[in-house]
């Protein structure tokens, strides 16, 4: 029996990891295979910046439910790369808005029949096998947001 499998919940993290893990792996074929540059770890942040246009670094960070600081890292790097730029809001001068360069727009059109793919792909891999995993993570998150896996294995071991 598979490890992940026998040890169940207990590992559910690593699992989801490990899953995550290989999607990832999975897409960089693709991507390399259709000779783009583009590393699926930008993915969220260009779906968003795609969508809007322009968005501060708060945006991005409350919409991907991640750290402002890994926001600034990613987009730090971006800039570095050229794919996007930085400029102040013209209704606050205190706040910068993140959006793409013309290569970083480019590098969109190029990903986009990638990404049309990838969801028809997972489309068919969850509907072949009746597989209901975005409900399922859906209600995972909510539950975690109601009360943190810290506090509940807090709570158990005083029990």
């Amino acid at each position: 029996m598979d490890f992940y499998q026998s040890a169940g919940t207990l590992v559910l993290g690593s699992r989801l990891r490990r899953l995550g893990e290989r999607f990832l792996s999975e897409v960089s074929k693709v991507y390399e295979a259709k000779g783009i540059e583009f590393d699926p770890s930008w993915f969220p942040v260009f779906y968003l910046l795609d969508e809007h246009k322009k968005l501060s670094m708060r945006d991005i960070s409350d919409q991907l439910n991640v750290s402002h600081s890994a926001v600034s890292q990613l987009t730090t790097a971006l800039i570095k790369k050229k794919l996007l730029k930085v400029e102040k809001d013209e209704n606050d001068g205190r706040k910068r808005l993140i959006l793409f360069t013309e290569k970083g727009e480019e590098l969109v059109k190029k990903s986009k029949p990638i990404w049309a793919s990838i969801q028809l792909s997972m489309k068919e891999i969850t509907e072949q096998n009746e597989c209901q995993i975005l409900k399922e993570l859906k209600i995972l998150e909510t539950s975690l947001t109601e009360k943190s896996l810290s506090e509940r294995v807090l709570d158990n071991l005083e029990k």
